[in-house]
């Protein structure tokens, strides 16, 4: 496989864009790039590059790599709901639960911890079934911006 291939199959498997950077620098996502020749695959931090995990002439043995990599060491979470209102996230993650698609909750300070906003999440390709049922994403509360 080379690089046009690999994000498109990435896309498929339900991979988060947001988890991953191909043939450029990202920022706090694994990196597949090219440098003088040899590919890489690396952690970006704050701009801070880590050491390769995985270095190689071939860039179909680094796509491979690469591919396994993502697929196999990174949860790949997918926001679909955005709200204020706690009791909003609870309803959209029953409407998840019973078209059987597992999803998870988190608290985030927005506006300081007296502020908070409640986030919804969906993993890997049950992205396109909550699609399916919830049309575009993430949902948010009405009126409450």
């Amino acid at each position: 496989m080379k690089i046009q291939e690999l994000e498109r199959r990435l896309l498929e498997e339900g991979c988060s864009p947001h988890n991953f950077s191909i043939g450029h620098q990202g920022s706090d996502v694994y990196c597949l790039d090219n440098k003088f020749g040899t590919w890489r695959v690396y952690y970006t931090e704050r701009g801070e590059d880590h050491s390769p995990i995985f270095e190689s002439q071939s860039e179909e043995e680094a796509c491979e790599f690469y591919f396994d990599y993502i697929m196999t060491k990174i949860r790949h979470d997918h926001m679909v709901g955005f709200f204020k209102s706690e009791h909003n996230a609870k309803a959209l993650r029953e409407k998840l639960a019973r078209n059987a698609i597992q999803s998870h909750q988190d608290k985030i300070p927005y506006g300081g911890w007296i502020d908070p906003r409640y986030r919804v999440f969906v993993v890997g390709k049950d992205i396109f079934r909550a699609r399916e049922i919830l049309g575009e994403v993430p949902k948010e509360d009405q009126g409450a911006w």
